[in-house]
């Protein structure tokens, strides 16, 4: 959906949408003019009745068998009656439009999980703007949230908010967006899955033992892959070879032996090249392997800034990212298959509250064990994991590390930095008992955070990227096993590592080692010096007076050659930088044009 006009203003009323889905009042007035998006990528169907008039564009799947739902009005009144009851039932990739004829209210349900992000803008003269793209409702020119940046710029989020621009919105993950025929929008939240496993002792071990995960996540990429070609990212870790695993066992054309794995890697970076075990994968499994060599390092200067709703650190790689989607230019019509997601939901590495979980559910054992495994792991002291456990009872972001007090960042960008957290995360916080459960707040937390990253992560193919770990029927199952039964003293994830040994036997699933990314983020800071220090020093945060100018450039030269922790705040800083150039570039083409 490239833009809907909802409840259109005065103004707005006649204007044209070429090509626009429209739907009707009892009046027979337009009271919805709904554009598709271009292509045959995500089909779309509508329709009215005397009740109801409806636009569903998209899949939508059974959660209990499978099966795909087509669409229609008992879809569309099962949607408007009890959104909740309809996010319990089904799943996938999917926007819903439903507008109530007699009430003259219109319902937008979209996944839960942000795979079809939506946003929306309340006009002064009483419309509603909904789009798939931010852009298409932002103004040329548009004004920031300076509450928002400031936000990212201390904690490497936004907080409570969910667009950087001012005057657009995002609908939150897990919310439905109410519009009422008079008066301003609101969101509900829609989405409450189980937090908890239910049953017996067993069950509960044999749910986190990863029985049946191998055999979920095949289904999940069936469902998002369909009959379309694709192609696996393999990178050679954990997630990416269960995926492996998952695809090749599935019912996709792919398995025939067209199904083609990508590695790519820069080649100066040897100790995060993992190609080997991708070429073990891929041999198992009996997949073609194309590897891309690829010299860019983070930083390097792109050709063109994607217009994004919010700052994201895949800004940093930017020209990186561009050599690879060049290089995979021969798969324009395939969809990528990415493991993101997994190492939040399974606990890669998992939080020291997650002790304090197990003590929590009166595992008392299992809670002294987890402790010092934790110790163990971290090779720390218990005094210090258990002093970090009782403060990641008060973490209220994604990412727990704020940026240090070093002097890059001035007390003006402190002082607006907002500590609110995730709409959907406060209010299931706020109904569950998780208070003294600091382990699953941190797992919720950064899994929000991962679904969130859906809707700026850049695509490398041209049918674009899907996600099976962060698809709702697998995010539900990863909620409900215990925190402390996902790791032992010497590996983490072991639901995945587990269900994937079992499948295969191969051995790159209890590799520990990983290569030191902090040596990669200097050499590409160094090999694009100026460019960094031209972006992070004389933009839009200087001008604001976030920044210590000079502080900046010191520190800046200095992880060129030894990487500091001040690395954290210069990612974040840069990447704020390159979302506001991305914005104000595009606004000087449209001028100049």
């Amino acid at each position: 959906m490239k833009l809907a006009r909802l409840r259109p203003g005065p103004a707005e009323r006649h204007v044209p949408l070429p090509g626009a889905v429209v739907l009707h009042g009892l009046d027979g007035q337009p009271t919805a003019r709904i554009r598709p998006e271009a292509g045959g990528e995500r089909r779309h169907t509508s329709g009215e009745s005397e009740l109801l008039a409806w636009y569903v564009s998209g899949h939508v799947f059974r959660k209990d068998d499978g099966r795909e739902v087509p669409p229609g009005i008992e879809l569309a009144r099962m949607a408007l009656e009890s959104p909740e009851r309809f996010v319990e039932q089904y799943w996938g990739h999917y926007r819903l439009i439903v507008h109530d004829r007699w009430c003259g209210a219109t319902l937008v349900l979209c996944d839960p999980c942000g795979h079809c992000p939506t946003y929306y803008r309340f006009c002064h003269d009483g419309a509603v703007h909904v789009a798939s793209d931010p852009a298409s409702i932002a103004d040329a020119s548009p004004t920031f949230d300076r509450a928002a940046l400031k936000s990212f710029l201390v904690h490497g989020d936004l907080g409570g908010g969910q667009c950087a621009l001012h005057d657009v919105e995002r609908l939150p993950l897990g919310h439905a967006l109410w519009i009422p025929a008079r008066g301003a929008p609101k969101t509900l939240v829609v989405w409450w899955p189980s937090w908890r496993p239910g049953g017996s002792a067993s069950e509960i071990r044999e749910v986190a033992s990863g029985t049946g995960l191998l055999g979920l996540l095949r289904r999940s990429a069936e469902r998002c892959l369909g009959d379309q070609p694709a192609m696996l990212e393999l990178p050679g870790g954990v997630e990416s070879t269960t995926l492996a695993l998952a695809l090749a066992e599935s019912g996709h054309p792919g398995r025939a032996g067209c199904f083609t794995a990508v590695n790519h890697r820069d080649p100066a970076s040897t100790s995060l090249d993992e190609s080997r075990n991708a070429d073990m994968v891929a041999r198992y499994v009996r997949m073609a392997l194309e590897r891309i060599d690829v010299e860019c390092a983070e930083f390097s200067p792109p050709a063109t800034i994607p217009r994004l709703a919010r700052p994201a650190m895949h800004l940093c790689q930017l020209g990186r990212l561009e050599a690879v989607r060049e290089r995979l230019v021969s798969y324009r019509g395939h969809r990528l298959v990415n493991s993101h997601g997994g190492e939040a939901l399974f606990l890669a590495p998992p939080p020291n509250g997650a002790f304090l979980d197990a003590f929590a559910d009166g595992q008392w054992q299992r809670a002294l064990g987890a402790w010092r495994d934790l110790a163990v792991m971290q090779r720390s002291p218990l005094w210090w994991v258990a002093q970090d456990a009782f403060a990641q009872l008060r973490q209220r972001h994604a990412n727990g590390v704020a940026a240090p007090a070093d002097g890059l960042l001035t007390a003006a960008a402190r002082a607006g930095a907002t500590q609110f957290t995730e709409p959907l995360a406060q209010a299931w916080l706020a109904r569950w008992s998780l208070c003294i459960r600091p382990g699953k707040r941190a797992q919720l937390l950064g899994t929000l955070g991962n679904l969130r990253d859906i809707e700026v992560h850049p695509s490398l193919a041209g049918g674009g990227t899907v996600f099976p770990f962060l698809t709702q029927p697998v995010v539900e199952a990863g909620f409900t096993m215990p925190t402390y039964r996902l790791f032992n003293a010497i590996h983490n994830r072991l639901p995945l590592r587990r269900a994937a040994y079992l499948a295969s036997g191969l051995p790159n699933l209890w590799r520990r080692d990983k290569g030191a990314t902090k040596r990669v983020l200097g050499a590409g800071l160094a090999a694009h010096l100026p460019h960094v220090e031209e972006v992070c020093l004389e933009g839009y945060c200087a001008a604001s007076g976030w920044i210590d100018r000079d502080v900046c450039r010191r520190a800046i030269g200095r992880m060129a050659h030894h990487p500091l922790e001040s690395m954290t705040t210069i990612r974040r800083l840069y990447a704020v930088e390159m979302f506001v150039r991305g914005w104000r570039q595009s606004a000087g083409r449209e001028a100049a044009v």
